[in-house]
């Protein structure tokens, strides 16, 4: 009886290893950077000598991967979730999809969250009730998002995030994700902010971050992809940092109540997307100050107007962010319809314009 207790108690111990190893798992994997900066199971290192916890946590984590049920070609009904059309980005975005799902003969649903994320939980469920078999989403809220994702994974219907990702797993809550890679884009404007600013002999640089929603992933790693170049040069003064929500009108308004409140007093505003960039020109402006002598203005997105801004000296530079990828993601999607492995993450090219190669790159605007 001793010997069976004992045998009971030592599975007991051994198990109990293995739950713990995949708990933490959980909470040390990044599951918001890509593929390559996803951290390894931590259960299979915590304890090599417990080989039968290692186990035991390998066919967790094969239990965990979601099977994806891909349509067949000719069956495809893609649905599209998308976040709002509160600005020309998102309908640019939101016009591909339709333009290259038209071009290749797919049947295409879109719907418009407006912004509300119980809304876009509803808008996923309508879209797989409808019969979409594959699911694009573009997350308003990368936590938020998650009950759409488990309603798609319960039916193995294969969900493939766009332009803003979502805190879940790639390969157990979505397929992948395709998007520009919003830290580098900060890490371009903070670059550019810093050159800038040294060359004209500043040395301390007071910097308003104005940033989008808060809650996307794309604000989240435009402020850490900035913050990133300010760390590292160690001479960034943040003297602010609000939302605007993406808007032009709620950005000039919020500039204008920092130049008051701060004297005047900053060196360059750092702006989540271009509608806010030239709303914070306006401000800016109407205060009696000159863009590229008294204040830089940065923004991210590359719309034609913002290129119009830097070549007429309103706005100091802009990070380019293309929302013409659809044929990225229908690649992907025929990909993974032909049984190929799709990576987690996919990133489209961006590039910082201002006045030396605003004209080079205007291409990209739109």
């Amino acid at each position: 009886m001793k010997k069976v207790i004992a045998m009971l108690l030592s599975l007991a111990v051994v198990f109990s290893m293995a739950a713990c190893g995949t708990s933490m798992e959980g909470e040390t994997t990044d599951n918001n950077a890509p593929a390559e900066t996803t951290t390894e199971d931590t259960a299979e290192t915590a304890d090599t000598d417990a080989e039968d916890a290692a186990d035991a946590s390998s066919g967790a984590d094969a239990a965990e991967a979601t099977e994806w049920v891909w349509p067949a070609l000719e069956d495809l009904h893609v649905g599209y979730s998308q976040a709002d059309l509160a600005s020309t980005w998102r309908t640019v975005e939101s016009d591909n999809m339709q333009e290259v799902a038209d071009e290749r003969g797919y049947e295409i649903t879109i719907v418009n969250a407006e912004g509300d994320t119980e809304q876009q939980l509803s808008d996923v469920e309508s879209l797989l009730a409808q019969g979409c078999n594959v699911i694009v989403i573009t997350a308003i809220d990368g936590d938020a998002i998650q009950p759409a994702l488990d309603a798609c994974k319960e039916r193995g219907v294969p969900v493939i995030m766009k332009s803003r990702g979502s805190n879940g797993v790639p390969g157990v809550d979505y397929v992948t994700f395709y998007s520009s890679d919003f830290v580098r884009e900060g890490e371009l404007a903070g670059e550019w902010a810093y050159n800038a600013c040294t060359e004209k002999g500043i040395d301390t640089i007071k910097v308003a971050e104005i940033q989008g929603i808060l809650g996307g992933t794309d604000v989240r790693d435009r402020s850490q992809g900035f913050h990133n170049v300010a760390e590292e040069k160690g001479n960034f003064d943040f003297v602010a940092q609000q939302t605007a929500n993406f808007s032009r009108t709620e950005a000039q308004e919020v500039a204008a109540n920092l130049l008051q409140s701060t004297g005047g007093e900053i060196d360059a505003f750092y702006c989540h997307n271009d509608e806010m960039a030239l709303g914070v020109s306006l401000a800016c402006q109407s205060a009696g100050l000159t863009v590229n002598e008294d204040v830089y203005i940065i923004g991210v997105d590359g719309m034609y107007e913002t290129f119009d801004a830097i070549k007429a000296g309103t706005v100091s530079a802009t990070v380019t962010c293309n929302p013409r990828f659809a044929d990225m993601v229908f690649d992907g999607i025929e990909a993974g319809i032909a049984g190929e492995t799709l990576d987690t993450f996919y990133a489209v090219e961006d590039v910082l314009v201002d006045a030396t190669n605003v004209d080079a790159n205007y291409n990209l605007g739109f």
